[in-house]
């Protein structure tokens, strides 16, 4: 023991760790997560929301100007520098246009996530 008390961490076994440690006084940890999915979550994302709006297109009064928004999103998130406001302005148009199709709505909440835009 040290003047300041056991503050060790003791790992043993088998043990699998993953992720931040520590121990001591006045510890400082910094973690970043990159919120976007992987490219492959962000093509299924996409696929699936237009997939949807083939399967509820009559039930969505601005189809034509919603395709457009999701095509802005994806020409967005593909492009070589992605701007993240631009994304979700067109996510957020694009919500609006279907939010009266429940199962369209969480899907394009959920491309915000796999794109990283939005909550």
């Amino acid at each position: 023991m040290t003047e300041h008390g056991d503050r060790g961490i003791s790992i043993g076994g088998n043990a699998n760790v993953s992720g931040q440690v520590a121990a001591g006084d006045s510890v400082t940890q910094n973690q970043q997560i990159n919120a976007a999915g992987t490219a492959r979550e962000a093509a299924e994302a996409f696929a699936r929301v237009e997939r949807l709006l083939d399967d509820h297109g009559a039930d969505v009064p601005e189809l034509g100007r919603a395709r457009r928004d999701l095509a802005d999103v994806q020409e967005e998130a593909e492009s070589e520098d992605p701007d993240p406001e631009r994304m979700e302005g067109a996510l957020e148009r694009l919500g609006r246009r279907v939010g009266g199709v429940a199962v369209l709505a969480d899907a394009v909440r959920q491309l915000g996530a796999a794109v990283g835009v939005g909550g």
